[in-house]
């Protein structure tokens, strides 16, 4: 936009000499370019927001692959990309496709134009990638970032929590973390998540051994993706399910 409104006056005394004539023809020109580029745009940006739109209503309803596909076309329709791509990692992060969530959040991180509160929801949501992926030496200064930035609870960050302790053996004070009011409006594979590692701390604190939603865990994944981040918890489903 600014190439156009400091290219089109100078275009225009190139061939309009006359500078009060060229200033008269000046909104005629802008108009005549502005129109078109706007019918071209506004409508894609519509589509892209109505794919979005449509992607967090497959997502809340657990249809995470759905959901995904309205993400990843209403990418190239955005005006910008950053939430499109957002929320592409976190339905990669529910359909358990790890590497590829992680590496779609991680490459808005460079970005200067977020928010304070967009960053930190961003640095929760890779916290819990980092931990499901076993690198917990990253887990906790993503999150102290992502708590200096808001003073909201932050789902992700709990969970986060929730898995490094699990995987360190804290069973006790990973069962306080998944009681979390946070973690009270999960849903689909996350929720599955939650509930499998809930079981799991029971289990380990008291013995009591009590069967697992495996279904509700791996959703509309292969149970493959999951195994090669976490075998351990994979076992144990699998076990506890059969």
């Amino acid at each position: 936009m600014l190439l156009v409104l400091v290219g089109v006056p100078r275009l225009l005394r190139h061939f309009i000499p006359d500078r009060r004539l060229a200033l008269t023809m000046f909104p005629v020109v802008m108009f005549a370019l502005l129109v078109p580029i706007a019918l071209y745009f506004l409508p894609r940006y519509r589509r892209s927001q109505k794919l979005t739109d449509e992607g967090l209503q497959l997502l809340s309803e657990g249809r995470v692959a759905a959901s995904l596909e309205r993400f990843e076309a209403s990418r190239p329709l955005a005006k910008v990309q950053v939430i499109p791509t957002y929320n592409i990692g976190v339905a990669r992060l529910q359909l358990w496709q790890l590497p590829m969530a992680g590496r779609e959040l991680s490459s808005l991180e460079s970005r200067k134009d977020l928010t304070p509160q967009f960053r930190a929801v961003l640095s929760a949501a890779l916290a819990l990638v980092d931990a499901l992926e076993g690198r917990l030496a990253r887990v906790g200064s993503r999150l102290a970032e992502a708590r200096s930035r808001v003073d909201f609870p932050l789902w992700f960050a709990s969970l986060a929590s929730a898995v490094v302790a699990c995987r360190e053996g804290r069973w006790a004070e990973a069962r306080e973390l998944l009681a979390d009011a946070a973690l009270e409006n999960l849903n689909g594979p996350l929720l599955g998540m939650r509930n499998v590692l809930e079981v799991w701390c029971v289990e380990q604190l008291t013995g009591e051994a009590r069967p697992v939603d495996a279904i509700a865990l791996f959703g509309e994944a292969s149970q493959d993706s999951l195994e090669a981040a976490w075998p351990e918890l994979v076992n144990y489903v699998v076990k506890r399910s059969s």
